[in-house]
C-alpha cells in the first residue's frame, strides 16, 4: 500500500540545504482511499455505538462516557465529511474523457448509504438533554444533505446503471434521517411539555349562570337554599387496586409504565393532582423497599429512552410502518444491485457495498431484537395473542428469561475494618454491567481525607513559580483547576448496600404517612433536619437547641459541610461505643455523598448550593492550617490523632471568614453528648438533608444524570413524587350545588 518515499532537496537560506519529503505519494494514497477508509470508519461507528450507547447509563465511569462521547460526534463528522468527499469526487468520475472506470458507479451508489449512517442509531439519537434543543438545526442539515446526495444522483443519473438501487437507498436514508430528527424534536422542551398535557376540560361552574338564576328564583320566593361545594375526582383513579403481596417481574414491569406515563410530567416540573399521589401513595406504600428499587429503576429507564432514543418514533404505528418501508428499500435495493452485471468495478468496491448492505441491514435487525426484548414490549401484550400465535409466545418465554436476569442482583461482602473482629457482612448491589438499568453505585468525597493528603509544607521554587503565576494574572485559573483535579482524584465509588436502601424508604415512608394534606406534604418536604429533630425521642432530657441551630439557622450548603465534619470526627471516636451500628454506616455513605453532590455536581444541587464554593475553600483553608501548624508541626503524622485534636480542642472565629470548621467541631461535641443516640439521630438528620435537595432540584437536572450512570439523590426525587412529598399539588376540582331545603 505505501510506496517508497522520495526526498528531495531545497535551497534553504544561509546556503543550507533543508529535507523535506514529497507528497506525492502521500497524496495518492489518499484520493484512492479516503472515501473508502471514512464511509467503514462510518460503519465501524454505527456498529460500536449500537452496542456501547445503553452503557453510559450503568456506569458512572468517565473514560466510558468520554469514550461513547467521541464516537457519538465522530459519527456524524465521518459520514458527512465522506459525504463532501464523494459530492468533490463525482466530477472527476463521470467527466467522460474516457478514461474513467466505473468506480463512479459505485460512489455514488454510497452517498445513500451515509445519510443512512447520518440519521444515527436508534438507541441514542442525544448524548444530553441539551442536545434535543438542537432538531431544528438537524432539520437544516438534513436538508442540506439530502440536497448533496440528490445533486450527485440527478447528476450522474444519464450514465449510472444502478439508478433504481440508488433511488431506494436515498428514500431510505431520507426516512431514517427524518426519524431522528422528529425524535430530537419530540425530546425537546417545548414539544415534550405539550406532549404530557392532558386534554382540555371545562371548569366546574360552567352552569354557573343557570345557578345564580335558580337561586335568585328560589329567595325571591323565599324557599330556603344555599350553595354546597364537593369534590370530584378523575374517573380513571376512583377506584384504587389494592395489591397486596409480592408481585411477579412482569406486573412490576406492567406498573412501572403505568406510573411513568402518569409522572413523566417531572421531566418538566409538572404539578399533580392530590387525587394521583394518592393512588401513587397507596401503592408504593404495600410494597417492599426491594421491589420499589426495580420500578424505580424501570421508570427512569423509560424517562431515559423518552430523552435520548428513536423509542417514540419506533413504537408509534406510523413508526413501525415507514420503518417496515425503510428496511423493504434497503432489501430491495440489495437485490437489484445483486443480479446486475458488475462488469467494469473494482472486486474490492463490489465488496465494500455488499459490507455496506448487510451492515446496515443487520443494523436494523439487530436493533429491532433490542426494542423487542426491552421494557417496552410488556408482556401483556404478549400473551393477548400468545395463544394464536407460537412466535409470540416463543417471545413472552423470552422476554421473562430476560426480566428475571435483569433482576438486581446483591451479594454479600466483608466490610473494610482494622481487625478481621470488627469486619462485618454487609449485602451490596452487585449486578452485572450487561443488565443494570444504572450504576447502582454512590459517590463517595471525604472532605478532611482530602485536606490531609494535601497537607504538606511549600517549597521555595514552588512559592516563586506561584509569586509568577500570581503576576501573570493565571493564578486563580490554575488553582482552580488544581483543586478540581485533586477533589476528583479522592472521588470513590461505593456499591448501595440494601440496608441503606431500606432506611431511606422506611424514612421516606413514614413521613408520607404524616403527609395527609398538600401543606403538610409542604412542611415535611422542606424539612432540613428540623422535623426530625422535633419528633425526636431523645434521652435524658437532651436540649436540642444547638442541633436545630445548625440546621434551621444557616444556610443549606453550610448545614451539609457542618454536619458531615461533625460526622467524620464522630466518626472517628476511638470512644465510640457504636462500632457495629448500623446508622453509624449510614451516616457516613450519606455524608460523604452529599458533600459530594455539593461540591462535585453542581447542575444537580444549583437550587440549594448557595456560597457553596466560597465557603468549601475557605473551610479547606482553614482546616489545612490546622493540620500544618498544630498537628504536623508537632510531629503528629496519625490522621486520628489530628482529628482527635481538632475535635477536642476550642476555637474562637476571630475573622470574617466564611469556613464551617469551628462550628463543625462544636456541633460534634454536642452530638458526641448523645452517646448511642447520636448515629441515629445523624442518619436520619442526612435523610432529610438528602430528601431536601431532591426535592428542589429540576427535573431536567436529573434526568440529565440518567445518561450519566444515575444517581440516588434521583430515585429519591421520584420516590418522594410517588409518596406526595412535594411542595406542588393541584387540589381537588371543586363543584358546586344547589340545596334546597323544603
Amino acid at each position: 500500500m505505501f510506496q517508497r518515499m522520495n526526498w528531495i532537496l531545497v535551497p534553504g537560506n544561509n546556503h543550507k540545504e533543508n529535507i523535506i519529503p514529497a507528497y506525492k505519494d502521500i497524496k495518492k494514497l489518499w484520493d484512492k482511499w479516503n472515501i473508502r477508509s471514512f464511509v467503514l470508519l462510518s460503519l465501524f461507528l454505527q456498529i460500536f455505538l449500537l452496542f456501547t450507547a445503553s452503557l453510559r447509563k450503568r456506569t458512572t465511569n468517565k473514560w466510558v462516557t468520554f469514550t461513547i462521547w467521541s464516537a457519538y460526534l465522530m459519527a456524524d463528522w465521518a459520514a458527512s465529511f465522506a459525504a463532501g468527499l464523494v459530492f468533490d469526487s463525482e466530477e472527476k468520475y463521470n467527466s467522460g474523457t474516457g478514461k474513467v472506470d466505473d468506480t463512479g458507479l459505485l460512489l455514488v451508489l454510497w452517498a445513500p448509504f451515509l445519510l443512512l449512517m447520518v440519521g444515527g442509531q436508534d438507541r441514542i439519537t442525544s448524548f444530553a438533554v441539551q442536545d434535543n434543543e438542537l432538531w431544528l438545526r438537524h432539520l437544516i442539515w438534513l436538508i442540506l444533505q439530502l440536497s448533496t446526495t440528490g445533486f450527485v444522483f440527478i447528476q450522474s443519473i444519464h450514465q449510472n446503471r444502478l439508478w433504481i438501487p440508488t433511488l431506494l437507498l436515498l428514500l431510505a436514508g431520507t426516512i431514517k434521517y427524518a426519524e431522528r430528527t422528529i425524535a430530537l424534536y419530540l425530546a425537546s422542551s417545548n414539544s415534550f411539555g405539550i406532549s404530557v398535557l392532558k386534554d382540555p376540560k371545562i371548569g366546574p361552574n360552567y352552569n354557573y349562570e343557570r345557578l345564580q338564576r335558580l337561586y335568585s328564583h328560589y329567595k325571591k320566593s323565599n324557599v330556603p337554599v344555599q350553595f354546597v361545594l364537593s369534590e370530584e375526582r378523575e374517573s380513571k383513579i376512583a377506584k384504587y387496586e389494592r395489591v397486596f403481596g409480592r408481585l411477579s417481574e412482569s406486573k412490576l414491569l406492567q406498573y412501572a409504565h403505568r406510573f411513568a406515563n402518569m409522572y413523566k410530567g417531572l421531566i418538566v416540573n409538572f404539578m399533580f393532582s392530590s387525587g394521583q399521589h394518592e393512588e401513587s401513595r397507596d401503592f408504593f406504600s404495600r410494597r417492599t423497599a426491594e421491589q420499589t428499587l426495580r420500578i424505580l429503576e424501570i421508570e427512569l429507564n423509560i424517562f431515559y429512552d423518552l430523552l435520548h432514543t428513536k423509542v417514540v418514533v419506533v413504537n408509534s404505528k406510523l413508526g413501525k410502518f415507514v420503518r417496515g418501508i425503510s428496511f423493504g428499500l434497503v432489501v430491495a435495493a440489495l437485490s437489484l444491485f445483486h443480479k446486475e452485471d458488475k462488469y467494469g468495478l473494482k472486486s474490492f468496491d463490489v465488496k465494500l457495498t455488499y459490507i455496506l448492505f448487510f451492515g446496515v441491514l443487520g443494523l436494523d435487525v439487530v436493533t429491532h431484537l433490542l426494542w423487542m426484548f426491552s421494557d417496552w414490549s410488556t408482556v401483556s401484550s404478549f400473551s393477548k395473542y400468545a395463544k394464536y400465535f407460537p412466535l409470540a409466545k416463543i417471545q413472552s418465554i423470552i422476554f421473562d428469561i430476560l426480566l428475571d436476569l435483569r433482576m438486581p442482583r446483591w451479594k454479600e461482602r466483608r466490610t473494610k475494618a482494622a481487625t478481621q473482629k470488627d469486619r462485618r457482612l454487609e449485602i451490596i448491589a452487585s449486578t452485572p454491567i450487561i443488565f443494570k438499568r444504572w450504576s447502582e453505585t454512590l459517590s463517595q468525597f471525604n472532605f478532611i481525607e482530602c485536606c490531609w493528603g494535601e497537607t504538606g509544607s511549600e517549597s521555595e521554587f514552588r512559592s516563586m513559580i506561584t509569586k509568577i503565576l500570581k503576576f501573570m494574572h493565571i493564578k486563580d485559573f490554575i488553582d482552580q483547576t488544581k483543586n478540581d483535579i485533586r477533589q476528583t482524584c479522592y472521588v470513590i465509588a461505593q456499591p448501595l448496600t440494601k440496608k441503606l436502601w431500606e432506611f431511606i424508604f422506611e424514612e421516606l415512608l413514614e413521613k408520607s404517612g404524616n403527609a395527609g394534606d398538600r401543606e403538610e406534604a409542604k412542611r415535611i418536604s422542606s424539612a432540613r433536619g428540623e422535623w426530625v429533630l422535633e419528633n425526636f425521642d431523645f434521652i435524658n432530657d437532651f436540649d436540642s437547641r444547638i442541633l436545630m441551630a445548625n440546621v434551621k439557622n444557616v444556610t443549606y450548603d453550610e448545614s451539609i459541610l457542618l454536619w458531615h465534619i461533625a460526622t467524620e470526627l464522630c466518626y472517628n471516636d476511638p470512644h465510640d461505643r457504636c462500632h457495629y451500628c448500623d446508622y453509624r454506616d449510614f451516616s457516613k455513605c450519606l455524608s460523604e455523598y452529599m458533600i459530594y453532590l455539593l461540591y462535585q455536581q453542581p447542575s444537580l444541587m444549583s437550587e440549594v448550593s448557595g456560597i457553596a464554593k466560597q465557603r468549601f475553600r475557605d473551610t479547606w483553608a482553614e482546616a489545612q492550617r490546622f493540620f500544618k501548624q498544630r498537628a504536623r508541626g508537632r510531629g503528629t503524622r496519625d490522621k486520628k490523632d489530628c482529628v482527635r485534636k481538632l475535635r477536642e480542642e476550642t476555637y474562637v472565629k476571630d475573622n470574617p471568614s466564611s469556613s464551617a470548621l469551628f462550628d463543625a467541631c462544636t456541633l460534634a461535641k454536642e452530638l458526641i453528648k448523645l452517646d448511642e443516640q447520636k448515629w441515629e439521630v445523624m442518619s436520619k438528620v442526612w435523610v432529610e438533608l438528602l430528601s431536601y435537595a431532591a426535592s428542589r432540584s429540576r427535573g431536567n437536572a436529573h434526568v440529565q444524570q440518567l445518561s450519566r450512570g444515575g444517581e440516588l439523590l434521583t430515585f429519591v426525587w421520584l420516590l418522594m413524587a410517588h409518596f406526595g412529598l412535594r411542595e406542588s399539588w393541584v387540589g381537588t376540582r371543586v363543584s358546586a350545588r344547589l340545596t334546597v331545603d323544603i
